[in-house]
C-alpha cells in the first residue's frame, strides 16, 4: 500500500526528536534511580490494558503515532478499524490524523467510524485503555471530536447530493417570491420548515433537502 513516512502534524522537527514515550510514574521513577530494576508489563501498559490484544493494539498505536516510523496506508486503515471495534475513541482520533482523516479512510474505515459514532453517547469512553503521546495543542475532547468528523462526511454528503436540484430550487424560491412570499432562512427552525416545502414540492427527501436549503444561502439566495 501506500507508504505514509510523514505523518501530519510531524514537522522535521519533530521527526528528529519525536514526542517522548508517556510511561507510568513508576516506570519513570525506576529510570531515575537507575537501580536495574526490571521493566515489567505492569510498568509498560496502563492497569486497565492487561489483556493481548489491547497490548498488541498498544504496539500498533506506539508505531503509528512514531513520525520515524513508516505505516502503510492500509495498515492504518485496519488499526483505525480495530479501535472503532475496541471503543478506544481517543486512540481513534489520533491514528484518523495519522491516516490524513477522511482522505486516506477506507469505506470499511468509514463504517467502523460510524458504527462506533452510532453507539450511545455513555457508551463511549472518555479515554480509554491504551496510552498515548502528549500532544503540543489543545484538542477537542474525543467523542467530540469523532462527532464532527462524522457529521462533516454528513454534511458533505447533504451537499454534493443537493447539486441536482439547485436549478429546480432556484425555481421553486422564484416562483414563491413571484408570488408575494418573503422567504426566511436565518435560523435554524425556519430552514428547517423551508427544507420541509422543498421535499414536498420537489420530491425530494429531506437529507437533500436540508442541503438544498444550505446551499441557496451559500449562493445568496435565501
Amino acid at each position: 500500500g501506500t507508504q505514509r513516512g510523514a505523518r501530519a502534524g510531524c514537522t522535521s522537527a519533530a521527526r528528529a526528536q519525536p514526542e517522548p514515550f508517556v510511561a507510568p510514574v513508576d516506570l519513570m521513577a525506576k529510570r531515575r534511580r537507575g537501580d536495574g530494576a526490571p521493566i515489567t508489563s505492569d510498568d509498560l501498559y496502563p492497569a486497565a490494558c492487561v489483556s493481548a490484544s489491547c497490548q498488541a493494539l498498544q504496539q500498533e498505536v506506539d508505531a503509528a503515532l512514531d513520525c520515524t516510523i513508516s505505516t502503510s496506508l492500509s495498515s492504518l486503515n485496519s488499526l483505525a478499524c480495530a479501535l472503532a471495534e475496541a471503543g478506544e475513541t481517543a486512540a481513534l482520533v489520533r491514528v484518523w490524523d495519522a491516516l490524513g482523516g477522511s482522505k486516506g479512510a477506507s469505506p470499511a474505515t468509514w463504517l467502523a467510524v460510524e458504527a462506533l459514532h452510532a453507539r450511545p453517547k455513555h457508551l463511549l469512553p472518555g479515554s480509554g485503555a491504551l496510552r498515548l503521546p502528549a500532544q503540543s495543542v489543545r484538542a477537542l475532547p474525543p467523542a467530540r471530536r469523532l462527532h464532527k468528523i462524522c457529521k462533516g462526511r454528513r454534511m458533505s454528503a447533504r451537499s454534493a447530493g443537493a447539486q441536482e436540484h439547485v436549478a429546480n430550487g432556484l425555481a421553486w424560491v422564484a416562483a414563491q417570491r413571484a408570488a408575494g412570499r418573503s422567504l426566511e432562512a436565518g435560523g435554524g427552525r425556519a430552514r428547517s420548515l423551508l427544507a420541509k416545502e422543498l421535499r414536498k414540492a420537489l420530491g425530494i427527501n429531506l437529507e437533500i433537502a436540508r442541503g438544498l436549503v444550505t446551499t441557496l444561502k451559500r449562493k445568496k439566495v435565501l
